[in-house]
């Protein structure tokens, strides 16, 4: 029910009592000069009995304001409401990769951190005691590996002029090809130590906020073992539970305007990202993601939030109050008021607005014209009307 038609049902009743009040009137003083005039024709007998009768005006019906409705160009929206949760946009338990005691620990929950900022670090003797051992190892094979390829060269060279039999080559051969597999295996176990030694100081893979921190220093941390949870909170999401039914009028890029509880008389404007194919289980609802910008850092993940995304939207509208559309003789027509008369006028009908409680109008009516906004009875074109007191 809009502005227009929720004061109809405790109108109704005083408007009629109103609007014919004036006729009331009238017909009682056209009744009163009756008594006068009959009296003067008994006391004299000369009256022309020729003269015109007295005949009544016709009766003016009283309009109440709210009965009227002044057009105006509007901009027309459709939306559908909604509820959901604030999420962070991104999202990180950060896990230590390797194994061993957490030296130090920088971050606290609520800190602020950029991406490449250095959160925890973990003690890495073991591992470079063990780096220096297989570089060591790889240094030893490095040198086995050139001497054994110098011997390949003179036994092939011995080969050739036929000084050496041909096991003798084929073992030389062997050597080399055995000792540069081995160096290839120990340069990559060398690589293996020096990234694992570099997994031990861990980082901020993102700018953002630590949410939690489950490590203490001093403490034994396990492989794999989560340490700081990270969020951004300069993107964020809101998962919008949206009816089913309504559902199929939303898409992608939409905007949506949002009210989160506890910020009072702001609005958050969103965009619709992402809408989930399938209801929830057990509900007749669809989550639709949302996606808003966080720039002043106001919202927080967990909050709730109310709000309308917008369907479809039409601007610089010429729109009448629903009831003030009637049917008849296979026209559709308002009720204007013109110069104090009821003047029935056709209209096109270009769209019906349920939600808002409008009709757009194609053609028939135009800016500034008043027309009736309830389907009153016993108003019909040429009526005398009256917005207002008489």
């Amino acid at each position: 029910m809009n502005e227009y038609t929720q004061s109809a049902s405790h109108i109704s009743a005083s408007a009629t009592r109103r609007r014919w009040a004036g006729a009331a009137l009238v017909l009682a003083l056209v009744a009163g000069g009756g008594f006068v005039l009959s009296g003067a024709f008994d006391a004299s007998q000369a009256q022309d009995m020729t003269s015109e009768p007295v005949t009544a005006e016709p009766p003016i019906m009283q309009l109440h304001d709210s009965e009227v409705y002044e057009i105006a160009p509007r901009d027309l929206l459709a939306a559908i409401a909604f509820t959901g949760s604030v999420q962070p946009g991104r999202t990180a338990d950060i896990s230590a990769q390797v194994a061993g005691i957490a030296n130090q620990v920088h971050v606290q929950a609520g800190d602020t951190v950029s991406e490449g900022d250095v959160l925890v670090e973990i003690d890495a003797t073991d591992l470079n005691l063990q780096l220096r051992q297989q570089q060591s190892t790889l240094s030893s094979t490095e040198i086995q590996l050139n001497a054994a390829r110098q011997t390949l060269e003179r036994v092939r060279s011995l080969a050739e002029r036929g000084s050496t039999p041909q096991a003798t080559l084929d073992s030389a051969i062997a050597d080399v090809d055995g000792l540069e597999a081995s160096l290839a295996s120990l340069q990559s176990q060398v690589e293996q130590v020096q990234t694992n030694i570099e997994r031990t100081t861990i980082r901020a893979p993102f700018s953002g906020t630590v949410s939690n921190r489950m490590v203490e220093p001093g403490q034994v941390v396990s492989q794999g073992a989560a340490i700081v949870s990270l969020v951004d909170l300069s993107r964020l999401t809101i998962d919008a539970m949206v009816p089913l039914a309504q559902s199929a009028a939303i898409a992608v890029g939409q905007t949506a305007s949002v009210e989160v509880q506890g910020l009072d008389g702001l609005v958050f404007e969103a965009a619709v990202e992402r809408i989930n194919p399938v209801a929830e289980e057990g509900t007749r609802s669809v989550v639709v993601h949302l996606g808003l910008d966080n720039v002043d850092a106001r919202l927080r993940g967990g909050m709730f939030a109310t709000g309308r995304i917008v369907t479809e939207v039409s601007g610089d509208t010429i729109a009448v109050p629903r009831d003030a559309v009637l049917d008849g003789d296979g026209e559709r027509y308002v009720l204007a008021v013109v110069d104090g008369e009821i003047i029935r006028r056709v209209v096109s009908v270009e769209k019906v607005w349920d939600r808002l409680g409008l009709v757009e109008i194609a053609d028939g009516v135009a800016a500034g014209d008043v027309i009736v906004a309830l389907p009153l009875s016993g108003l019909e074109a040429g009526q005398s009307v009256v917005v207002g007191a008489l």
